[in-house]
C-alpha cells in the first residue's frame, strides 16, 4: 500500500483519503477546543486493504498536531483507540473508553 495523505475538509468537515480512485473519510463535529470524531466511512476495496486503521492513525496524528481534545463518538474510532492507547492521550479531559 502506498502513502497517503488526508485533507482536512473543513468546509464538509470530515478528514478524507483519496486512494486509487476511492475517498475514504473520517466525519466530525468542532466544537471550540473538542472535536467530535461521528463516523468513519471506507468503501470496502479499501477496507480490505487495511485503510482505516492507517487514516485513523493520521487523523490522530492531525489532532495531536492541533493541540485539540477529541470524543470518540464512533465506534470504529472508538474501537481503533482503545485498540492503540497511545492516542487515549487525546481524549477529552473526564473521558474514559
Amino acid at each position: 500500500m502506498k502513502d497517503f495523505k488526508i485533507i482536512d475538509n473543513k468546509e464538509a468537515r470530515q478528514f478524507e483519503a483519496h486512494v486509487a480512485g476511492q475517498m475514504a473519510k473520517v466525519i466530525y463535529e468542532r466544537n471550540g477546543s473538542r472535536i467530535f470524531l461521528t463516523g468513519a466511512e471506507v468503501p470496502p476495496v479499501l477496507e480490505k486493504q487495511g485503510i482505516l486503521p492507517m487514516m485513523l492513525r493520521k487523523v490522530m496524528e492531525e489532532i495531536s498536531a492541533q493541540n485539540i481534545r477529541m470524543v470518540p463518538s464512533s465506534k470504529k474510532v472508538a474501537e481503533f483507540v482503545r485498540s492503540n492507547p497511545q492516542w487515549k492521550t487525546l481524549l477529552a479531559h473526564g473521558l474514559h473508553i
